[in-house]
């Protein structure tokens, strides 16, 4: 069992939790488009007074599934 909320080996990508769909969309772009798309999707998304962090939070969780 894997103690984290997003797990990806090759273009297979499991996530868990309230940030399951985030991570996930998030993984997607970075991998079609780059970092700096999943970035700027993130961004768009999170909530208002918290988007550094939000966004600094969702790329080192899905950081691992782009290696």
């Amino acid at each position: 069992m894997l103690e984290r909320p997003f797990h990806a080996v090759g273009s297979v990508a499991t996530a868990g939790g309230c940030m399951a769909s985030p991570y996930l969309a998030a993984w997607v772009i970075a991998r079609l488009e780059g970092p700096q798309a999943a970035r700027e999707a993130l961004h768009y998304v999170a909530p208002v007074g918290e988007k550094d962090d939000y966004v600094a939070r969702a790329m080192a969780a899905i950081a691992v599934g782009l290696e």
